[in-house]
């Protein structure tokens, strides 16, 4: 009897002492600092593992409900699927290196005139985006734009080509510039439209000249000569045209460099019909027939 009370006591001080351990990690567990929380000095705790939180190197699918982390060395919302969808404007998100992102509704070089004399390569092989830059004109003149005229050409999709380079005697530069697919479509194209013929009028001035030979509420072609009253003047033939919701403008202009020849480019200006420039300028983007 002594030996059976004596296996019994020992067996049961064995059974006691795992459930004191069980018992005190317990009371530690439940009164203790949590994983997020500060302990008694401030101090957060240093090395602590949430089970339910996944690394962000991880490859596996993310836990039901909780955000996705990106794979390393991407960030998120940069796919090709985003690009055009958060768009303020049209430019916006534009790749200059996709051609799916370039204008095709350039004039056809042979239409530019003075062509039998350049020979103009083709424009868009000298297509470069202009988002926010100014039209050809503006520059020249120095012109001061509104803040609806700004606003207005700062929404648009812009793109400038300017075909060759036109050195030595051929010094006639030509270049094209189309503001298209602006929003609220011709309306607001035709108030850019607007803006800009009024900047074009106050080009003139004690130095420049401005001659129009059309002016209409979709057309302007225009003669201007700057710095007239220098030895070395130049002579810019502008031409603007609104179609659909395009703005299209036709640049040439040349700066004399010589003093024996009356101060004229060396290539005399043709003269070409009006008509016949804005038709070229306008097919590409409104061919014949279709209502724009």
């Amino acid at each position: 009897m002594p030996e059976t009370t004596a296996a019994s006591s020992r067996t049961g001080r064995l059974l006691a002492a795992p459930l004191a351990l069980i018992l005190s990690v317990g009371s530690l567990t439940a009164c203790g600092p949590t994983d997020d929380g500060p302990h008694a000095d401030g101090t957060r705790p240093s090395s602590v593992t949430s089970p339910s939180v996944t690394s962000p190197s991880a490859s596996g699918p993310s836990a039901p409900g909780a955000p996705s982390v990106p794979a390393a060395g991407k960030t998120a919302g940069t796919g090709p699927t985003t690009r055009h969808t958060a768009s303020s404007s049209p430019a916006a998100g534009r790749d200059p290196d996709d051609p799916d992102d370039r204008l095709h509704q350039w004039m056809e070089s042979g239409s530019i005139p003075m062509n039998a004399s350049y020979h103009w390569p083709m424009l868009d092989t000298s297509a470069r985006l202009a988002d926010g830059e100014k039209f050809l004109f503006e520059e020249h003149c120095g012109a001061r734009r509104t803040p609806e005229t700004d606003s207005l050409a700062r929404a648009a999709w812009m793109e400038k080509a300017r075909p060759g380079k036109n050195d030595g005697d051929q010094n006639w530069l030509a270049q094209e510039t189309i503001a298209a697919h602006l929003q609220d479509g011709k309306r607001k194209a035709s108030a850019l439209f607007g803006g800009l013929a009024k900047e074009l009028q106050a080009c003139g001035s004690a130095h420049t000249s401005v001659t129009y030979t059309t002016r209409d509420s979709r057309h302007v072609a225009a003669t201007i000569v700057l710095d007239k009253d220098t030895a070395r003047p130049t002579t810019l033939h502008e031409y603007l045209a609104v179609v659909g919701d395009n703005v299209l403008e036709l640049s040439l202009w040349a700066t004399p460099y010589h003093q024996d020849g009356g101060n004229k480019p060396d290539v005399a200006w043709p003269g070409p019909p009006d008509t016949s420039v804005f038709q070229a300028m306008t097919t590409p983007v409104c061919p014949q027939g279709k209502q724009c």
